[in-house]
């Protein structure tokens, strides 16, 4: 029998407890993926005419993913609370507002390689909440440092639709599989390779980049050999480097002096993810897992990869 998303519930001490909002996950993922596949079909392509909290242009499938990963982790009813990188404030779940979890969502990653029809992906998170479970879930609830993550994952929308996911004991990728209607386990075990691969990054950037990055960069490709592959969506490229070897950066730069990848909703939970995996997730001088957040919306630079490629770029 094929291993399904059930199997969560064995893994680890808090898999029991993930495995129904893994599960929300899930039927999201096959919602927005749908919603992916027709959107051409029904007028969803395309700017909505609004811009998000970071002052960026929404596109339309980035509001209609983010109402389904909402609606998705209601139907849980484990879930108190949702912050979305498409939100400015913490979204309440009312009629849950006394459940134990919080979960943190970039609901579709790469939402600019819609247009072209490239891989595009959903990132999410989920902490226990601080505060009493007869008050208000508050945004204080979401400042949790990667150490305090009890599960993260994220969803690759390609060829095939993939969710890979841990809950602290590993990380583990299923495929959905279209016959059966459901995520199997495709991908167990999931380790990054100690060497080779790929270096990812935008690297027509490298003029504006700070503390020398530029520089760092050169010295770790003469000294590492590594090829260079960049898709622009942070899933698609953090996959590539799971499964290939190598290391995903975002430095800061001229523009971005704090850098531009969002702490609670990209880095954390990909940096969860590398460190299960066997690799190192590091901003600037401090590892991003510890990190302590102080605004729903911070961001940071990042260097997510095998050990010795983020160790030879940051020395």
């Amino acid at each position: 029998m094929p291993i399904t998303l059930n199997s969560i519930a064995k893994q680890g001490s808090n898999g029991s407890a993930m495995m129904p909002i893994i599960q929300g996950v899930g039927r999201a993922a096959i919602e927005i993926s749908a919603l992916l596949r027709g959107a051409v079909f029904h007028g969803a392509l395309g700017a909505a005419g609004a811009e998000n909290v970071q002052g960026e242009q929404q596109q339309k499938l980035d509001i209609l993913s983010d109402e389904i990963f909402l609606d998705e982790m209601r139907a849980t009813g484990f879930v108190c609370a949702v912050g979305s990188e498409e939100q400015e404030e913490l979204l309440v779940i009312e009629e849950y507002s006394h459940a134990n979890y919080v979960v943190l969502v970039d609901p579709l990653d790469g939402s600019s390689n819609l247009d072209i029809d490239g891989p595009v992906g959903t990132i999410f998170s989920v902490v226990k909440r601080k505060t009493c479970i007869t008050d208000q879930p508050h945004v204080s609830d979401t400042l949790q440092s990667g150490q305090e993550v009890i599960a993260a994952g994220y969803v690759l929308y390609g060829p095939s639709t993939m969710l890979v996911c841990s809950v602290g004991e590993g990380v583990h990728g299923y495929s959905f599989n279209p016959a059966s209607a459901r995520f199997e386990l495709s991908h167990p075990d999931m380790r990054i390779p100690a060497s080779g691969g790929y270096y990812s990054v935008n690297e027509s950037n490298s003029e504006d980049w700070l503390d020398q990055m530029g520089d760092k960069l050169d010295g770790m490709k003469k000294e590492s050999k590594l090829g260079m592959r960049y898709v622009g969506s942070m899933v698609a490229d953090m996959h590539r480097t799971l499964l290939k070897g190598g290391i995903f950066l975002y430095p800061a730069d001229s523009k971005n002096t704090t850098g531009k990848l969002r702490l609670l909703y990209e880095a954390i939970p990909m940096g969860f993810l590398m460190e299960q995996a066997g690799g190192k997730a590091m901003s600037k001088d401090i590892a991003v897992l510890d990190i302590n957040p102080e605004a729903l919306h911070q961001r940071v630079p990042v260097y997510l990869g095998s050990v010795a490629y983020v160790d030879l770029l940051l020395k």
